[in-house]
């Protein structure tokens, strides 16, 4: 049920491009409509027609130009006294993917130059203030709305990457934790094993100086003094191959 949705979004280029397929077969048909537009009359608007479908086809590529090329083609089409109803169409969604894509002064004039538009455009048509008032507003609401679908959905991008980037932040934070934690407990073991091999190699020098006094007048005694001095070799020496084992398994 999500496709038509999920389509556009994965496809944006041939969605620019149906869009301004069907923005230009609009205007061929506005033109063709129009009992005026025959002859040299039809060249102003059908390159209009071309500019604008252009237009809707590279918005997202180059908003910026692509915003210059659908107000010089409004302010073409003012200047001729004509009008292309399905020209709007274009218009809207070039502004509204600068709003989205576009750099700051290009949002700011999308806007601007959009009302700006809409006003000279209610002025020419309007014979009355009442009148041109009315137009004014017919026409700048849909500019205001598509200029604000598009800001917001640059609102939300920013947001997204926000919080992506905040997400990549408190993942190295655990990561630098989850280090540091190792490290401690590395630490920690080094000092426990310092510990016990400390104390064993204080009691097999004990149990040595205390074999050298008894070799000549006790040799069983020397001889089991000897052998706990071997034993305690041994547990320290697994001890600490155990200890070794343990802090490399932690890499």
């Amino acid at each position: 049920m999500n496709r038509p949705r999920v389509y556009p979004r994965r496809n944006p280029a041939a969605t620019d491009i149906c869009g301004a397929l069907l923005v230009f077969a609009l205007c061929v048909v506005n033109i063709a409509v129009d009992s005026s537009l025959h002859g040299w009359a039809a060249v102003v608007p059908a390159t209009v027609a071309v500019a604008l479908s252009l237009g809707v086809a590279l918005r997202r590529r180059l908003p910026e130009r692509m915003l210059l090329l659908a107000l010089a083609g409004c302010l073409a089409e003012i200047l001729r006294d004509g009008a292309l109803p399905a020209a709007a169409l274009a218009v809207y969604a070039i502004i509204c993917a600068v709003a989205d894509r576009g750099a700051r002064w290009a949002v700011r004039l999308a806007l601007a130059g959009g009302l700006g538009v809409a006003v000279l455009a209610a002025v020419r048509d309007a014979d009355a203030p009442g009148a041109a008032i009315k137009t004014t507003v017919a026409l700048s609401v849909p500019i205001a709305l598509a200029w604000a679908l598009g800001y917001r959905t640059r609102c939300r991008r920013c947001y997204r990457t926000q919080l992506a980037e905040r997400a990549a932040g408190l993942a190295q934070i655990r990561a630098a934790r989850q280090r540091a934690a190792v490290a401690a407990q590395r630490i920690e073991i080094c000092r426990e094993m310092y510990d016990i091999a400390g104390h064993r190699v204080a009691g097999m020098v004990v149990q040595a100086e205390a074999a050298g006094r008894v070799l000549d007048s006790a040799p069983g005694k020397a001889r089991q003094a000897l052998t706990v001095i071997a034993g305690t070799g041994r547990e320290s020496e697994t001890e600490l191959r155990r200890a070794r084992g343990l802090l490399r398994g932690q890499d």
